[in-house]
């Protein structure tokens, strides 16, 4: 087989799939999974069609990509290729020269451009998820708008501990018609979500038309990778898995499809399509309805209207005067009005100008914490801080409440 292919399009293809590539050390120097490369004889308004694919075991990557010229017996054919290597050699010749890089593969796999020349062993097959027909839920969303949804709610994942605050939830509201995203390190939680339209599949029949209470729901029929509570179909993807999507999806394509199988979710942007195995949530199951009961259950004692680049300024000069080995900053109520932003006794402080409704009690913050909580709304003109009882965690949201909040807890020394 030979093919020749565009060098920079094809380094491109090689480096969106690069993350589902695995790679294991040993005492032989390690080892890495194949990428496989499908190849067809269809002739595109491009070219030859291309694909290549990897799998880690977590996750799995398509990406398409057009060969020049290609020559082989067979109509359509399969080759594999270590993907790490293939892909290092792909950006490595891709040195900005608009020219042609060719692969040849045999025994092994020759790539070729200009005066450079590697060859590269032939990998062996590696295990491929093929979508099926048996899905339960499909939309299409702007990906602008699902990029934003995945950096707002999906940046709150701590991967360091084995439960569900490693992961991310994904809650599609069956009767709201909403996507919402959730993730929590226990210090500090995002919840947001969008408008969508669901379409349903022959799978879903066998749950979402089943009347259910508020409580999670144990039925045989639901596969353990789901959970029911109300009218609510949620479930999790490991966040260290989830973090690839935002750089995977194709921001040039104005819709991403997003379809919910039994064991993945499968995303696709123009012709690439990205796959997320699902967690088992039987024994570890993310804690939205409690994060639900946070927001609409607190208090609300005190209201704080602020612009998130205020807040972050006075972060910044309390981050710079912060001698203290812990970063807590003091807030309390100037006499101007203003929220006071201090080190431990006032040594350092600033002032933040904002309006101040309801009782207003001095608290404490991690400003590590509350800074990153802070960051999900740096594009926004003003933010709503909710303060409540002293065991009250802090409610940060905006005008727009029903699309997302984030809490984070004080700290109490």
């Amino acid at each position: 087989m030979r093919m020749v292919v565009e060098s920079k399009a094809f380094a491109e293809c090689m480096k969106k799939i690069l993350p589902a590539v695995s790679i294991s050390k040993d005492k032989k120097g390690g080892s890495e999974s194949s990428v496989q490369l499908m190849l067809s004889k269809q002739k595109l308004e491009e070219g030859y069609f291309g694909l290549a694919v990897a799998f880690d075991g977590k996750k799995q990557l398509f990406s398409v990509f057009c060969a020049n010229e290609l020559e082989m017996e067979e109509n359509k054919k399969d080759i594999y290729i270590g993907g790490k290597r293939l892909c290092d050699v792909c950006v490595a010749m891709d040195n900005g020269k608009d020219i042609p890089m060719s692969l040849e593969v045999d025994k092994s796999c020759l790539l070729k451009k200009g005066g450079s020349q590697v060859q590269i062993p032939l990998g062996e097959q590696p295990v491929i998820i093929y979508p099926s027909n048996e899905w339960y839920l499909k939309t299409t969303v702007p990906t602008s708008e699902l990029l934003n949804l995945l950096m707002k709610g999906g940046r709150f994942y701590n991967s360091a501990v084995e439960s569900s605050v490693a992961d991310v939830c994904f809650c599609f509201d069956l009767e709201g018609g909403k996507l919402q995203l959730s993730s929590t390190d226990v210090y500090k939680m995002g919840l947001f979500g969008m408008d969508v339209k669901l379409e349903y599949g022959k799978e879903m029949e066998h749950i979402s038309l089943k009347e259910e209470g508020t409580e999670e729901k144990e039925d045989e029929e639901i596969p353990p990778t789901f959970r029911m509570s109300g009218k609510r179909l949620k479930m999790q993807v490991e966040g260290e898995q989830l973090k690839v999507l935002s750089r995977f999806l194709d921001t040039r394509a104005e819709k991403t499809e997003i379809c919910v199988f039994e064991k993945y979710l499968y995303f696709k942007s123009n012709a690439d399509i990205a796959l997320f195995l699902l967690k088992d949530v039987s024994e570890k199951p993310y804690p939205f309805e409690g994060l639900i009961s946070l927001a609409e259950n607190h208090s609300r004692k005190g209201i704080i209207h602020a612009a998130p680049k205020d807040i972050l300024d006075a972060l910044t000069v309390f981050d710079v005067a912060n001698q203290e080995a812990e970063p807590h900053v003091y807030i309390t109520k100037d006499k101007s009005g203003a929220l006071c932003f201090s080190t431990k006794g006032k040594v350092s402080k600033t002032l933040l100008p904002c309006e101040i409704k309801g009782e207003f009690k001095d608290l404490i913050l991690n400003s590590i914490i509350f800074r990153q909580t802070m960051l999900n709304y740096e594009k926004e003109e003003s933010v709503t801080i909710y303060i409540g009882e002293e065991m009250e965690s802090v409610i940060v949201t905006t005008k727009e409440e029903s699309k997302g909040f984030c809490a984070l807890t004080k700290v109490d020394v």
